[in-house]
């Protein structure tokens, strides 16, 4: 007898679970199943408004409170370095919180307006991400209008308070408080930026389809954001093509530092405020023009004057190249490889253009201001938001038209419907009728039930309950995978 057939070779059946009570061989015990513990279930959505805050508050206060105690290490840091007495750490914490959120700056009678742009980017990015870890489930519209207003109203009291602490430490130290008007703008516009990229697009889509407005809106700035992406690659690769070429300035403005720290801390200053230079460079690519005070650089003339002597600020040529004309066609391939890849309707074009002009202008706000004795520095605000606009509605206005006669070209004709031959043609069987397909409409929820659970799947958005209104899943018994092992196969 082989041993495939053999009875002594085949395993025996091991014996079933018993869910009520009691254990059996190859089973786990009840007690050590209650020390491993089910899994917790999700929390209940809260239904007033105490809940809500317990919720939602601590989503940005927390980071919050954590960028304020890095603001404090690094103060204490600086005065130590510099030797500076500790009665100084009040203004200089406000100081640090006012330059993080874009936000001017006074001291010894001078404001500086354009503060760099990468932590502030990095705080952005900070609480983007905890706001979309926050609205990842399902979200009803007082969880979000609680959460939005805790994004918003705390960095501004923050920046009220410190406003309040610089102009008290300017009655000891000479300092002053902040134009308060553009540093509670700044602040607000920097948090609502986090605000919006942590929402996602899901979310925003169900929120237009909610009050009745298109969700392609959520589409149209998605593609203006890549299409100032772009630009702002292509004005990276304008300033390394810069470094290159202009090496030897460079090496003087190095020279002007007696010691490698101070070469070192010029680095740094000049890496915060590359993004800063990224934005100027994409406005002087799209035709518009950049002013450090009396200075000004565009595609067609450059007019310096005495400049700070950083590494960054070398990158300016002396005159402008008779061929630095052709950057245009940068801007013009980097706004038409975007939009070919996309097909917007003309209404859909347009309102990509005002999002491009919208964020541009937004950005050239943020980084346009007073700098000392120089005067104004940054890219001419207006100017380049409607070269901005110009550019996509144009190009996209004419990719749009061209799609949409190349559709009207490709529709065939209807072919004439054969006639009906003469001949009688015998019937076939008649088979079972075929069920009726389900229509389904335009922006209904389906709900088909799985042949397991019975359960209906919801593609549900994540914004339609009610303000008050809490989301009900139903719970099922706990499954055990292996519950029942199948018998192996003779």
């Amino acid at each position: 007898m082989s041993k495939k057939t053999s009875p002594q070779s085949r395993p025996g059946r091991r014996p079933r679970k018993i869910r009520a009570g009691g254990t059996s061989a190859g089973s786990t015990p009840a007690g050590a199943r209650q020390r491993r513990g089910p899994e917790a279930p999700p929390a209940p959505a809260p239904t007033d408004l105490l809940g809500r805050l317990r919720r939602y508050l601590p989503v940005v206060a927390v980071p919050d409170l954590v960028v304020l105690l890095g603001l404090i290490a690094l103060a204490l840091v600086g005065l130590l370095v510099t030797g500076t007495t500790l009665a100084a750490l009040p203004a200089t914490i406000a100081q640090l919180w006012l330059a993080l959120n874009l936000s001017p700056v006074a001291a010894s009678g001078t404001v500086l307006g354009v503060l760099p742009l990468l932590p502030t980017i990095g705080l952005v990015a900070l609480l983007a991400r905890r706001i979309r870890n926050a609205v990842r489930e399902r979200i009803s519209l007082a969880d979000l209008l609680v959460l939005a207003m805790a994004t918003l109203l705390i960095p501004v009291v923050l920046t009220l308070i410190a406003a309040a602490m610089m102009w008290d430490a300017g009655r000891v130290f000479d300092v002053g408080p902040p134009p308060l008007g553009h540093a509670l703008a700044r602040t607000f516009l920097v948090h609502a930026a986090a605000l919006a990229l942590g929402m996602g697009p899901r979310l925003w889509r169900a929120l237009l389809r909610r009050y009745g407005a298109p969700d392609w809106l959520v589409d149209a700035v998605a593609t203006a954001a890549r299409i100032l992406l772009f630009l702002s690659a292509g004005a990276l690769l304008l300033l390394l093509g810069l470094l290159v070429t202009g090496w030897s300035r460079q090496v003087e403005v190095a020279s002007l530092y007696n010691s490698g720290l101070g070469v070192l801390g010029v680095v740094v200053v000049s890496l915060l405020y590359l993004p800063n230079a990224l934005i100027a460079a994409a406005a002087v690519m799209m035709g518009s023009e950049f002013h450090i005070g009396a200075a000004s650089v565009s595609l067609y003339a450059i007019d310096l004057t005495a400049l700070p002597p950083l590494p960054l600020v070398a990158l300016i040529p002396g005159w402008a190249h008779p061929w630095s004309i052709l950057l245009l066609l940068v801007t013009s391939m980097a706004v038409a490889y975007v939009l070919g890849s996309v097909r917007f309707t003309i209404v859909q074009t347009m309102a990509t253009a005002a999002a491009v002009a919208v964020l541009v202008l937004l950005a050239g706000y943020l980084t346009t201001g007073q700098v000392g004795h120089l005067g104004v520095m940054g890219p001419m605000v207006w100017l380049t938001a409607g070269l901005a606009f110009a550019w996509t509605a144009g190009i996209g206005g004419a990719a749009a038209l061209v799609g949409k006669l190349a559709d009207r070209r490709a529709v065939p004709e209807p072919e004439p419907e054969p006639e009906p031959e003469p001949e009688l043609v015998a019937e076939e069987e008649a088979g079972p009728e075929p069920e009726p397909e389900e229509e389904i409409l335009e922006g209904e929820i389906v709900e088909e039930a799985t042949p397991e659970t019975g359960e209906a799947e919801s593609t549900e958005d994540p914004v339609i309950p009610e303000a008050g209104e809490v989301p009900v899943t139903a719970e099922s018994g706990e499954v055990d995978e292996k519950d029942e092992e199948a018998d192996p196969k003779d």
